[in-house]
Formats: C-alpha cells, structure tokens, sequence
C-alpha cells in the first residue's frame, strides 16, 4: 500500500514515517543546509563511519542491517528491503527520515512464551507463542493474532512491521502482531478452547486497552477470540468497556472488513488512472475474506 502512495505522490509517505515515530519530527521539513547536515551524519558507525550520498544508498545500507541482524528471517528482510526501496524518492528528499527508519525496524519488544495445553486424550502439548510490538509513539500497540503451524518469530516480526503503517495512515496505534504454532483446523473445540486459555493467560502479562490490543487474523475468529477474551476477563477480574479487538469481547466486522477494503482500496488506484473496476476481471485468493471481496 504504501509503495503505491510513494509512487503516485513521494511526498505523501514522508508524513506517515513521521507519524509511526514522532519522536524524531523535529526540523524534518528542513532546508538544503538542513538536508546537507543529515546526510554528513553517519546512518551507522559499525565498523566505521557510513554515511550515504542519497535515498538509494540509504535503502540498501538499512537493509543490509536488517541482514546483519536477522539474515534467518528471510519474510522480515524481505518485508523491510521492499519498504525501503519503496521510498527512496522519501529519502532523497528528507534524509532525517533514514534515521527515523533505522529506529522503526527494530521492534520496542519482542516476546516468545510457551504455551503447554491438555489435549482431548490427556496427553501434554507445549506450543510456541509470540508477540512482536513496534513503534508505540502514536499510541498502544494494535495488531492480529496468527495461530498458524508456520507461525514463526520472523513471520510474526514481519507482518507487525507491516502494521506500523497501517496504524499510522488509519488510526492512532503503533504496530504489533503475534500469535503461535498451534493448527487450529485439525483440533477439537475444547482443545481449541484450553490452549486459548493457555495462550493468553500468558499474554495477558504483556497486553491491555493502553498497552497493546490484540486483534483477529489466521486461524483466529469469533470463536478464539471468545475464548481468550473469557480467560483475559477471569485473570485481570473486569470488563475493559471501550476498547477495540480481542479485550472488547469481540473483532472488527471480518472477513467484511478486509475484504471490502482490498476493493474499495483497489477502485481508487484505478480512479487515479481514470479507470474502474467495472468490467474488469480479478484474481483473489480462497481465504476467510475471499468470499466477500469477490462481491
């Protein structure tokens, strides 16, 4: 999505990157001096100064950071390398926002806990689960929950990655996404029930309406969610009124949602073009929200 943006209108993203972290606003918008200042600093200092000469050399030398630090978690460099290359034409433009960049990738917090549950024959099972958060600036952290047998920590730190500019364009809520290993489509509804007990009374330590607010996505629907928000409910003893996601009880009207907004999204870029949708032939895909995008 915001690939689009940048290549419709560069300008438009800078504030977006600006708005997932605010803390570095000041004197964005500078003058030539200004933007001269910024690219005499050295983005990183490993191994001695490096400094770039424009928005493409910054792109690669953040991804080369992402590859330094994570080069197992090939869907989170992935992620980051697109995004940066995205915005290139940001970067030539305003050079502070390489900086502001290099501090958004790197999550504020990245949690993995086990979750052991009973199943139906009274064997025990133990799963992974995680939660990766992101940038806090604009407010609590918001962001789906996996349960997926491929969920891994990359998988989970890329699709929070990706919910950082989500949250900043639609609402005021940093980036987060988590989940766990568990395959909810071959268990039984009690077992699906204890291992969502078990899953958030551990999250729970790390969640709440101000902290973090979890919400749906693979593998969680209605009936998880129902399950943890009970669990959350007996451990914190109260009902969190006003909230929004898995500690309000409920989830936003998915799959109608996401299906209705990859629709609506894709009309505009085609009314940008002087086209429409009318008549046109598309291609999805057969998840949750499938049935309803193809409306």
């Amino acid at each position: 999505m915001l690939s689009s943006l940048a290549r419709r209108s560069q300008p438009r993203v800078a504030p977006v990157l600006a708005r997932a972290n605010s803390s570095l606003m000041s004197d964005v918008h500078g003058t030539t001096h200004g933007k001269k200042h910024w690219k005499n600093k050295p983005l990183f200092r490993r191994g001695g100064d490096k400094k770039f000469r424009n928005g493409q050399e910054a792109a690669d030398m953040l991804t080369d950071e992402v590859i330094r630090r994570d080069p197992n978690q090939e869907e989170y460099v992935q992620a980051v390398q697109n995004f940066v290359n995205s915005v290139v034409p940001v970067f030539d433009r305003y050079p502070k926002y390489a900086w502001v960049m290099k501090t958004l990738m790197e999550p504020e917090r990245v949690i993995q806990f086990r979750v052991p549950w009973i199943d139906d024959e009274g064997s025990s099972r133990v799963n992974r689960g995680f939660r990766v958060q992101f940038s806090s600036s604009l407010g609590p952290y918001m962001g789906g929950l996996r349960f997926h047998p491929e969920t891994t920590h990359g998988i989970a730190k890329f699709l929070g990655f990706e919910t950082i500019f989500r949250n900043a364009l639609a609402g005021p809520y940093g980036g987060a996404h988590g989940g766990s290993d568990f395959n909810p489509m071959d268990k039984s509804e009690s077992e699906i029930m204890r291992f969502c007990q078990s899953y958030m009374t551990e999250l729970a330590n790390y969640i709440g309406p101000h902290t973090d607010v979890p919400t749906s996505g693979v593998g969680v629907g209605p009936q998880e969610i129902g399950y943890m928000f009970g669990q959350y409910k007996r451990l914190r003893q109260l009902h969190p009124g006003g909230t929004e996601g898995i500690l309000s009880g409920g989830a936003y009207h998915y799959p109608q949602v996401t299906g209705y907004g990859v629709a609506h999204f894709a009309n505009r870029i085609l009314e940008s073009r002087g086209e429409t949708l009318k008549g046109k032939r598309c291609l999805t895909a057969t998840g949750a929200a499938a049935p309803v995008r193809g409306r």
